[in-house]
C-alpha cells in the first residue's frame, strides 16, 4: 500500500498535477489495486475530509487576515515595529523581522506576510542601499515565524489531522516564535555588520559626526503614537488566546470573533476598509482557502488508505528496527521533514507525513503537541530551501533578483533556522512550558 501511494503520488507530482488531485488520485489507485474496499467509500471519505467543524477556523482566520490587511492594520504594525527597532544597526531589516512576528499574529501565513510586507519592505531596504539578494533573504526568512505564532493555519491543519488540541498548539507556539525572532535579529545584526550594510540614515549620522540614531530617529514614527495606533491590532491575538484560555470560545469560534473584530476595527476605528477593499479581500481569501481545503479533502482518503494498508504500523516497526533511541529518532524525523519540505508545500507535506510519524513518535514517548511544533518548524524552514522554497522564490521575485543569488544570501538565515530547530527538538520545555502552565 505505502509504496503504491508514494510512487503514484511522486509520478503525479513530476507531471505537475496539483497536490490535492495528485494525493486523491494516488489514494484511489492504491485502494483499487491493493484492497477489496469499494471506491464509493473513498468518495465518501473525500467529502468527509472537508466537514470537521474545526476546519471552519481556516477560512475564517484567512478572511480575518485579509480584512485586517485591507483595513490598515498592516501599516500600523509596520510603524510600531519601526519605532521599536528602526534605530538599531540594520534598522529596516530588524523592522522586517519584528513586523513578521506582529503580522503572524494576524495572518497565520508566511506566504501572506511575504506578499503583503515584502512589497513595502524590500523596496525600502533597497532604497537604503541593501543589496537586493540580502533584502530578499531577510524578507523570506522573517515570516518563517508566522506558522509558529498563533493563530496558525498550519497548526490548525495539524490539530485536525492528528486529533491534537488546537488551543494547546496555539499556546505552544508562542515561546518558540519569540525565540526564533530573537535569533534572527542577532543574525541580521552580525551579517549586516560583516557585509557592511547599514541604513542610509545611520551612515549620514556618522558622516556628520552626530550620534548614531539621531537622524534615523527623525524619520521614524514616535513610539507612543505608534503603540496607540497599533493597539487595536495588537489586541486581536490577546482576545483569541485569552478567549481560548478562559473557555469563552473554541479556536473555531475565535476565528469568527477575529473576522467580526477585524471588520469593526477596519470600518469604525481606522476607517480604511471600504466595500471594494472588502470584496478584494474576500476574493483573495477564497483562492487561498480553496487550495487548502482541496488538499485537506484528499488528506482524509489518504489517511484512510494508509490505515487500510497498515502503513503507520509498518513504518513504526521499520523505524524502531533501526533505533529506539529517542534522540536518534528525533534526528531521523527532522531529516525526513527537512527533505520533504524541500519539495512539497508545507500543508501538503504535513498531511502526508503526520499519519505516519505520529504513531512512531507517541510510541517513543514524544508529546503530540511537541511533535506538532517540530513538524511546523521543519516545514516552515522548507520555505527557504530550494528547489521549491516558495517563500524565498516569492521574495526573490519581489526583490527582482535571481534565485541563485537569493539562495546564497539566505544561507546564514537558514543555518540560524536549523539551530532554532535543534533547540525546539531537544528542549521540549520551550514548547510545552506555556500550555502546561495555562491549560492544566
Amino acid at each position: 500500500m505505502g509504496p503504491t501511494i508514494l510512487s503514484t503520488f511522486g509520478a503525479a507530482m513530476l507531471l505537475r498535477v496539483p497536490v490535492g488531485f495528485a494525493l486523491a488520485a494516488a489514494s484511489f489507485i492504491a485502494i483499487w489495486l491493493t484492497t477489496d474496499a469499494p471506491l464509493s467509500v473513498g468518495a465518501q471519505r473525500l467529502v468527509a475530509g472537508m466537514t470537521p467543524f474545526p476546519l471552519l477556523a481556516i477560512p475564517l482566520f484567512v478572511l480575518a487576515g485579509a480584512v485586517m490587511n485591507e483595513g490598515g492594520m498592516t501599516k500600523r504594525m509596520l510603524d510600531l515595529a519601526d519605532s521599536l527597532v528602526g534605530g538599531m544597526r540594520a534598522g529596516i531589516a530588524q523592522t522586517t523581522v519584528l513586523s513578521s512576528l506582529l503580522f503572524g499574529g494576524i495572518s497565520g501565513s508566511a506566504v501572506a506576510s511575504i506578499s503583503s510586507l515584502g512589497r513595502i519592505l524590500i523596496p525600502a531596504m533597497k532604497q537604503r542601499e541593501y543589496k537586493p539578494a540580502y533584502a530578499s533573504a531577510v524578507m523570506a526568512a522573517a515570516p518563517v515565524v508566522d506558522p509558529i505564532m498563533p493563530p496558525s493555519i498550519t497548526m490548525i491543519v495539524y490539530g485536525v489531522v492528528s486529533g491534537t488540541s488546537i488551543g494547546a498548539l496555539f499556546f505552544a507556539g508562542i515561546v518558540p516564535a519569540f525565540l526564533y525572532v530573537a535569533i534572527l535579529m542577532l543574525v541580521v545584526h552580525f551579517t549586516s555588520k560583516w557585509l557592511g550594510f547599514t541604513d542610509k540614515a545611520i551612515a549620514d549620522a556618522k558622516a556628520l559626526n552626530r550620534p548614531i540614531g539621531t537622524i534615523a530617529k527623525e524619520d521614524r514614527p514616535p513610539f507612543l503614537s505608534s503603540l496607540w495606533k497599533a493597539t487595536p491590532a495588537l489586541l486581536l491575538p490577546l482576545i483569541i488566546l485569552g478567549g481560548i484560555r478562559f473557555g469563552w470560545f473554541t479556536p473555531t469560534e475565535a476565528a469568527a470573533v477575529a473576522v467580526v473584530y477585524a471588520l469593526l476595527v477596519g470600518i469604525f476605528v481606522y476607517r480604511e476598509l471600504t466595500w471594494k477593499k472588502f470584496l478584494f479581500g474576500m476574493a483573495d481569501s477564497a483562492l487561498i482557502v480553496g487550495l487548502i481545503m482541496l488538499v485537506l479533502a484528499a488528506a482524509q482518503i489518504y489517511s484512510w488508505a494508509l490505515t487500510l494498508g497498515l502503513v503507520p504500523q509498518q513504518a513504526a516497526e521499520a523505524i524502531f528496527g533501526i533505533t529506539s533511541n529517542p534522540i536518534i529518532l528525533l534526528l531521523l524525523i527532522n531529516a525526513v521533514l527537512l527533505v520533504t519540505g524541500m519539495f512539497i508545500e508545507a500543508n501538503a507535506a504535513l498531511i502526508i507525513l503526520t499519519p505516519i510519524l505520529l504513531p512512531v513518535a507517541t510510541a517513543a514517548g514524544i508529546d503530540p503537541v511537541h511533535l506538532g511544533i517540530i513538524i511546523v518548524v521543519n516545514l516552515s524552514i522548507g520555505l527557504l530551501t530550494p528547489p521549491v522554497g516558495i517563500g524565498l522564490m516569492l521574495a526573490a521575485e519581489i526583490g527582482k533578483v535571481s534565485m541563485v543569488r537569493a539562495v546564497k544570501a539566505v544561507v546564514p538565515f537558514l543555518l540560524a533556522g536549523l539551530l532554532f530547530l535543534l533547540l525546539i527538538t531537544f528542549v521540549p520545555e520551550i514548547s510545552l512550558w506555556l500550555p502546561n502552565l495555562l491549560l492544566q
